[in-house]
């Protein structure tokens, strides 16, 4: 935990970056949130989305698809609007702390994508493509995110 902390309080070195990661990441985050989104509007009209896979209906109707009536994908799309907004400020103001945000927030959404879809393989044995989008989009954010914190350490080390 200690070695987590210094990692995220250690600036990080913009310079060592490619300059197009922000605006990937920026990208990913944008396809989370219209992915959430949508099936967020679909939840409150009641409606599935059309799938091209059997099992969406099963997936997006379970016990699981909301939390204390809220459904999932809105906490998704919040989400994804945090990151998006981060990156946004990171790339006008140039100032590293919102990157760095972003990118720790991104152990939140690798970690909960990760529950659901072992809920989609293990427990409700069905699968939603959506929610898979969702989960490699937030998957990629953090697998980004990983490069960023390794490559700044790395060059500390060196």
């Amino acid at each position: 935990m200690k070695n987590l902390k210094n990692l995220l309080k250690t600036p990080l070195q913009l310079q060592l970056l490619p300059k197009w990661l922000p605006i990937v990441l920026l990208v990913i985050a944008f396809i989370g949130f219209a992915d959430a989104t949508f099936l967020t509007v679909k939840h409150f009209q009641g409606e599935i989305p059309p799938c091209t896979i059997d099992g969406c209906e099963t997936v997006l109707t379970s016990k699981y698809s909301e939390f204390m009536g809220i459904p999932q994908s809105l906490f998704g799309s919040i989400y994804y609007l945090v990151v998006a907004i981060l990156l946004f400020a990171h790339l006008d103001s140039k100032k590293e702390i919102y990157l760095r945000i972003a990118l720790a927030l991104s152990v939140v959404g690798c970690l909960a994508s990760l529950y659901f879809i072992f809920l989609m393989a293990f427990i409700i044995k069905a699968f939603c493509q959506y929610c898979a989008l969702s989960a490699l989009s937030s998957i990629s954010i953090f697998g980004f995110a990983v490069y960023v914190f390794a490559k700044n350490h790395n060059h500390k080390n060196n």
